[in-house]
C-alpha cells in the first residue's frame, strides 16, 4: 500500500488548492507515460477516503494595523476668550476629523491590499505537474481557484495573527529546490511543530504555481495555524531549469547515515576508536565542503521520484540521517546544521519517554524528524541478522508500530529499520503503513529501480579523514 502516500502531510480541500506532485505505485507494467497518469488517478481516489494528503506555506510579513488616536482635545479657555477658542477648537476638530477620515481610509485600503494578496496566493491552486496529475499534456499547469467565504475570512484572520515563534516549519529538502525543464515537480512538502500543540504537519497547507514548462523562479508557501489562531509560514523557490552544475545524476545518490556526535573539545572515551561517533569537528568540515562544493539536499519525496526513475536529480546531491535522537546529536549536531543552513532526518525511536521533549526542545527549520520505529528498537528473540525484534513480528505488527510512529511525528516520509534488520514481513509492513522509503544499515547508494523499502545507506565513518567522505559522496565508495 505504497500508494497510501503521506498520510500526515497535510489536510486540504481539493477545491482549494491541487498540488501534483510525486505519487508512488505499485505497479512496473505499461508504458512509463500511462504508469505515471494512473498512479496519480489512484492515488487521488485514495486520498478522498483516507487522510488527504498535501503540504503547504506564507508570506512571513507582520501586518500591524495602525489605530487613530482618542479624539483631540482641549483644555477650557477663560470666558473673556471664549467665542475666539471656541471658533479655533471647530477649526481643529474640523482638521482632527479630517485626519480621522484619512488614517480610516489609509487603513481600509492597507486591509483591503493584505487580504486581496492572501486570496491570491492563498486560494490560487499550486499547480504542481507530478506525472500527469492536474497537469495539461504539455507539461504545463492549471491553477484552481477557492470559492469559500469561511475560507477568504480565515486567510484574512491569518494575515493579522503572525508567528511568535510558538511555530517551527521545516522544508523538506533545500529551500532551493531545482527542477528539470519538462518533468512534473514534486513537492518535498514542510513540517510544522508548535510548542504547545506538538506537531502539525498535518495542519500544513501550500500555495503558488509553477510551469515546469518555462524557464525561471517559482514561490511556493506553505501555511499553518495552531490552536491558539497562531500562524507561520515557509517558503520554498523553485528553479526550472534545463542543466545544473555537474549535471544531473546518472549513477546514484549517496544517503549518509550518521550516529552519534560529540563535542571535540570534550570528546568522550574512546571516541578515536568508535566509527559511530563523529567530533563536532570533522562533521563542520564536511558541511562546509557539501557547501563550498554546491550540493543539493533533495526532499524525501524527491529520493521517492528519483527511484521510481521519472524525475532528475543533480549530480551533486546527498541526504543527511542520523539515527537515534541522541544527546550528542541533538546539542552537537543540529548548531551545526543550522549554521551551515543544511538539511537533515533524525531517526527517532518514538517510544522513547522523552519523545515530545526531543520534538518540543529542538525543533530546527533544517531537522525534520522521521521514523526510527515506535517500539522496535530493542532485542528479540529471533537470534537473525544483529538480533532486533522486528523478526518476530508480522506485517501486520509492523504496520501497526509504524503508524504509532507516523501519529505521533504527523508524517510517514521515511523510516531506519532498526539495527538494520529487515525481513520479508517488515519490508511488507513499510507498504502497508504507507511509507514512501524505507532504509537498512546496507552499504551502498540508491540507484534508480531499487526497492524503496530496502534501500541502502553510505555509513560515515567518525574515524575516517575528510577526503573519504568526498569521494563517498562524489562516488559512492569509502
Amino acid at each position: 500500500m505504497a500508494n497510501r502516500e503521506n498520510n500526515h502531510r497535510g489536510r486540504i480541500e481539493r477545491d482549494d488548492i491541487r498540488v501534483s506532485r510525486y505519487v508512488p505505485t505499485d505497479s512496473d507494467a505499461g508504458d512509463a507515460g500511462d504508469k505515471a497518469a494512473g498512479a496519480s488517478r489512484q492515488v487521488a481516489q485514495q486520498r478522498a477516503g483516507r487522510h488527504g494528503g498535501q503540504r503547504y506555506r506564507h508570506s512571513s510579513n507582520e501586518v500591524r494595523i495602525l489605530r487613530p488616536e482618542g479624539e483631540f482635545r482641549t483644555q477650557p479657555p477663560a470666558r473673556a476668550e471664549q467665542a475666539q477658542a471656541y471658533a479655533e477648537r471647530h477649526r481643529k476638530e474640523q482638521r482632527s476629523r479630517a485626519v480621522r477620515r484619512g488614517v480610516l481610509i489609509a487603513i481600509a485600503c492597507v486591509v483591503a491590499l493584505v487580504v486581496g494578496v492572501v486570496v491570491a496566493k492563498g486560494g490560487a491552486g499550486l499547480s504542481l505537474p507530478s506525472f500527469g496529475a492536474g497537469s495539461n499534456d504539455d507539461g504545463g499547469t492549471e491553477a484552481t481557484q477557492g470559492t469559500s467565504d469561511t475560507q477568504d475570512a480565515d486567510q484574512g484572520t491569518r494575515a493579522a495573527a503572525a508567528n511568535d515563534g510558538s511555530i517551527v516549519m521545516t522544508l523538506g529538502g533545500s529551500a532551493d529546490t531545482y527542477v528539470k525543464r519538462g518533468e512534473g515537480y514534486v513537492d518535498g512538502g514542510c513540517y510544522a511543530h508548535d510548542r504547545t500543540d506538538g506537531m502539525i504537519t498535518d495542519k500544513v497547507t501550500a500555495s503558488g504555481e509553477v510551469d515546469t514548462t518555462t524557464l525561471g523562479d517559482y514561490d511556493v508557501t506553505y501555511t499553518v495555524e495552531d490552536s491558539a489562531g497562531m500562524v507561520a509560514t515557509a517558503t520554498r523557490i523553485i528553479h526550472v531549469v534545463d542543466d545544473v552544475d555537474g549535471g544531473w545524476d546518472s549513477d546514484g545518490i549517496s544517503v549518509f547515515m550518521y550516529h552519534d556526535v560529540y563535542d571535540a573539545a570534550n570528546p568522550p572515551e574512546g571516541a578515536s576508536e568508535d566509527q559511530n561517533l563523529i567530533s563536532t569537528t570533522l562533521l563542520d568540515q564536511q558541511l562546509s565542503w557539501l557547501n563550498d562544493n554546491g550540493y543539493y539536499f533533495p526532499s524525501w519525496a524527491e529520493v521517492r521520484a528519483y527511484i521510481e526513475g521519472g524525475h532528475s536529480l543533480p549530480a551533486k546531491s546527498v541526504v543527511l540521517t542520523f539515527d537515534d535522537g541522541s544527546e550528542g546529536f541533538l546539542t552537537n549536531a543540529i548548531p551545526l546544521l543550522e549554521s551551515h543552513k543544511i538539511s537533515a532526518t533524525s531517526f527517532v525511536i518514538c517510544s522513547d519517554s522523552d519523545i515530545q521533549d526531543k520534538l518540543s526542545n529542538y525543533a530546527s527549520p533544517y531537522v525534520d524528524y522521521q521514523s526510527h520505529s515506535y517500539d522496535m528498537h530493542r532485542a528479540g528473540t529471533s537470534g537473525k541478522g544483529h538480533g532486533g525484534r522486528i523478526y518476530d513480528l508480522s506485517t501486520a505488527e509492523v504496520a501497526a508500530d509504524l503508524e504509532q510512529s507516523a501519529d505521533i511525528l504527523k508524517t510517514s516520509d521515511a523510516f531506519a529499520y532498526p539495527f538494520g534488520d529487515v525481513s520479508n514481513a517488515a519490508s511488507s509492513g513499510v507498504k502497508q503503513a504507507g511509507f514512501l522509503l524505507a532504509f537498512t544499515t546496507q552499504y551502498g547508494q540508491v540507484h534508480v529501480g531499487d526497492d524503496p523499502t530496502q534501500l541502502k545507506r553510505m555509513r560515515v565513518f567518525g574515524t575516517y579523514e575528510l577526503g573519504s567522505f568526498e569521494y563517498q559522496a562524489a562516488h559512492g565508495l569509502g
